[in-house]
């Protein structure tokens, strides 16, 4: 079961799209996510999103980010994805593993400012 809470922003400033979740995502959850924050970034003709997960907990196996990312690596190929990580990386670390063997341009950091600065300079 997920709990999973989302927000997600347009900066005109910035030409950034910024999604924050926070709580407990699923394998599900994080498909969903990508596909919502891919429409986003259309709606706004934004290529670079900021996504915050530094206070997100992943309620799957590990191995599920290999089924996963097929099936989100579509939704990603024409954006830049900055994440904002916490300390538990792992599974953090393995989804960048992935979605660079699916040429996604995305990048961890460990705090927003980074972040936004390798996105603005993208």
């Amino acid at each position: 079961m997920s709990t999973l809470s989302t927000s997600i922003t347009y900066d005109e400033t910035t030409s950034l799209v910024m999604m924050t979740l926070r709580g407990i995502a699923s394998a599900q959850d994080v498909v969903d996510v990508y596909q919502i924050a891919n429409g986003y970034a259309k709606t706004h003709n934004s290529s670079k999103i900021l996504v915050d997960v530094s206070e997100l907990e992943h309620r799957f196996a590990a191995i599920d980010i290999v089924n996963i990312m097929p099936k989100i690596a579509h939704y990603l190929t024409d954006l830049h994805i900055a994440r904002v990580v916490g300390f538990e990386g792992y599974m953090h670390d393995l989804f960048l593993l992935k979605a660079k063997r699916f040429n996604v341009r995305a990048e961890n950091f460990e705090c927003f400012k980074s972040a936004k600065q390798w996105l603005c300079n993208t």
